[in-house]
């Protein structure tokens, strides 16, 4: 009994060591990050940032690791150099499929230092192309809907046309205009998009221009239309621009990027906006209302932003090309300075899964490096040129400066830098109350049914607030419905609300931690099935190991007998003692057998061993 005591006890100290280890069945794997102290994190996280960049030798970082990072902390001399040592015939890069992107990218970064930016400008611009995606249209509109008469001219030649008053236009207007949409406005013709059109009316006119992407029924219309009193004049241009390397197609992730650069120089961005509105739709991929909201501080790109949010956690674009880090980080950008719950709950979500180290997306360099410029960017050192900062001397910072120009009424300042990004204006941005936009902001338990808006109240819901649809069986698991699973998630069967998702579980800890559950447990079952059979065989093996101790010797001489050799001789000896008889002993007068030296404790072993095994037969 003294020995199956301390055999069980030895197999409940295994099982408790084993339990210890796994953390039990339910275990799951603890939040790195704690939002308890941010700014803490950020610190640690902007370390994590320069420790990474440290242990990395200059060659082995990409572009973007070294354009994200320069944008984070600064002029840093091994990113610099990493930056300058991947250039291409001393003014683009092409690191990726999208030189346009990277040579923009890097436009930023040195815009960020404060280096010169000329040549980099000079390249970009020499690959500017007409897009030819686009369908324009002219319109004519007669103040109170009288009818007119109306010269068109381009070309230095005058075309003469009429304006019904149901405002449908008739006559020839030349080759380059067709009559177009039931005769309300007329068509441009793509070898003409570069002319300018001078339009007169012998009535009050107003002229505007619309466009839309071939095959498309989504029509976009200018944010600028001119009116005149009659007689007068007005001139309409159809800038339809993009860039690209490939004379036959533009680049619309390039031309994203090299908008958002040309328009941190103080540059005039407009005749690239309709190209990258009218084909946002198709190009839903890059998240391109993050780029058009920057750029436009438009209330459409603004409330289909927002509603692109994920759990109220991150952004993830559908079909992205990238992850849920960097496509989130684009989002933040685009939101900077605003006041808003997809922000604030974005950034929770974020400092609540950093690494042990501090970084995000397993120490990532390039993601880590722009989620800190995107959501907690601060002042970075410099190359030189640039001087006091916007705020220093009193102006504001705003996304863009179409934003300062058109919104404000401001003008830029190219001589004061912007912490956070975006360009120095003179007048301050400005934002009403949602009440006084007819608008609400909806409770943590709603969601928005329609439109939103930014407003100095947060999020402003232009419709209805609804309640949030039912948990799914995803969520319910602790999983997150996406368009598609990224890298570290695998697709699961579990149902989300959203027929047009599907359920991703992270591999990254959980995956990893049930593989050592399981692993453990199989090793407890084999060092428990080991004890049980070591109990019941035991004399088995004693019978075996004596066997093999016999063996052992009596042949130990042939085992190390080299190839080809003959054996050595046998060690001298001496006489071999002779061993008396057996003596016979009749069985009715034989006495129990007993081993010297057994007590009664080994008796009772014996016997409960034997009754085992008669019971295994």
């Amino acid at each position: 009994m003294f020995k199956k005591g301390v055999v069980l006890i030895l197999l409940i100290i295994l099982a408790s060591s084993v339990l210890a280890q796994t953390g039990g069945t339910n275990a799951t794997p603890v939040q790195s990050g704690s939002t308890t102290n941010p700014n803490a994190i950020i610190d640690k996280a902007y370390q994590c940032l320069r420790t990474q960049i440290d242990n990395k030798v200059q060659n082995e970082i990409s572009l973007q690791e070294a354009v994200f990072g320069v944008l984070a902390l600064g002029s840093n001399s091994k990113l610099v150099s990493a930056i300058e040592s991947k250039i291409v015939e001393t003014n683009h890069w092409a690191e990726t499929p999208s030189p346009i992107k990277d040579t923009s990218q890097v436009l930023l970064a040195y815009k960020r230092i404060g280096k010169n930016t000329d040549t980099i400008f000079n390249w970009l611009k020499s690959n500017e192309k007409i897009a030819n995606d686009l369908n324009w249209y002219l319109q004519i509109d007669i103040a109170n809907h009288l009818a007119s008469s109306c010269t068109i001219t381009y070309d230095s030649v005058p075309k003469t046309v009429s304006i019904n008053e149901d405002m449908t236009i008739s006559g020839n207007a030349g080759s380059c205009l067709t009559s177009a949409q039931g005769g309300f406005w007329l068509k441009v013709d793509n070898s003409c998009i570069d002319k300018n059109y001078t339009i007169s009316c012998n009535k009050d006119f107003t002229t505007s221009t619309l466009y839309q992407r071939t095959g498309s029924t989504t029509m976009f219309v200018s944010p600028t239309a001119h009116s005149s009193a009659s007689d007068g004049t007005t001139i309409e241009k159809f800038n339809s621009k993009c860039f690209s390397t490939d004379s036959a197609s533009c680049d619309y992730e390039g031309t994203l990027w090299a908008t958002l650069a040309l328009d941190s120089l103080n540059k005039d961005i407009t005749s690239y906006l309709p190209y990258l509105l009218a084909l946002s739709e198709s190009n839903q991929r890059h998240l391109p209302s993050a780029v058009l909201y920057s750029l436009t501080n438009g209330q459409d790109q603004y409330s289909q932003l927002v509603q692109l949010q994920q759990e109220s956690k991150y952004w993830i674009a559908p079909n992205t090309q990238n992850n849920k880090y960097y496509d989130s980080s684009l989002a933040l950008f685009a939101l900077q300075g605003a006041t808003s719950a997809e922000v604030t709950s974005s950034k929770n979500y974020f400092l609540s899964i950093v690494t042990p180290d501090g970084c995000w997306n397993d120490n990532n360099l390039r993601d880590t490096g722009f989620l800190l410029y995107a959501g907690w960017p601060r002042a970075v050192s410099s190359t030189g040129g640039i001087s006091q900062t916007c705020a220093s001397v009193g102006k504001y910072c705003v996304s863009s400066v179409l934003v300062c120009r058109n919104d404000l009424n401001g003008t830029v300042s190219e001589q004061n830098t912007c912490v956070t990004g975006g360009v120095c204006c003179s007048n301050a941005p400005t934002l009403t109350t949602c009440s006084a936009q007819n608008g609400v902001i909806c409770s943590s338990d709603k969601t928005c049914s329609g439109q939103k808006s930014p407003s100095s109240d947060g999020s402003c819901c232009l419709s209805t607030c609804d309640d949030l649809p039912s948990s799914d069986a995803c969520t319910v698991a602790g999983n997150s419905c996406e368009t598609s699973c990224i890298s570290g998630e695998t697709q699961t069967t579990d149902a989300c609300s959203e027929s047009s998702k599907v359920c991703c579980k992270s591999t990254e800890t959980n995956e990893e931690s049930g593989t050592n559950w399981v692993l453990w447990i199989i090793i407890l079952i084999i060092l428990i099935g080991a004890v049980v059979a070591g109990i019941f065989y035991k004399d088995k093996i004693k019978l075996l190991l004596f066997k093999r101790s016999q063996q052992n010797s009596s042949s130990g001489y042939q085992q190390g007998i080299p190839p080809g050799g003959r054996p050595p001789f046998p060690p001298a000896r001496g006489p071999i003692p002779m061993r008396a008889p057996p003596r016979f002993i009749p069985s009715g007068n034989m006495p129990p057998a007993r081993r010297p030296g057994q007590s009664s404790s080994d008796k009772e072993m014996d016997e409960t061993m034997r009754k085992l095994k008669e019971m295994g037969r």
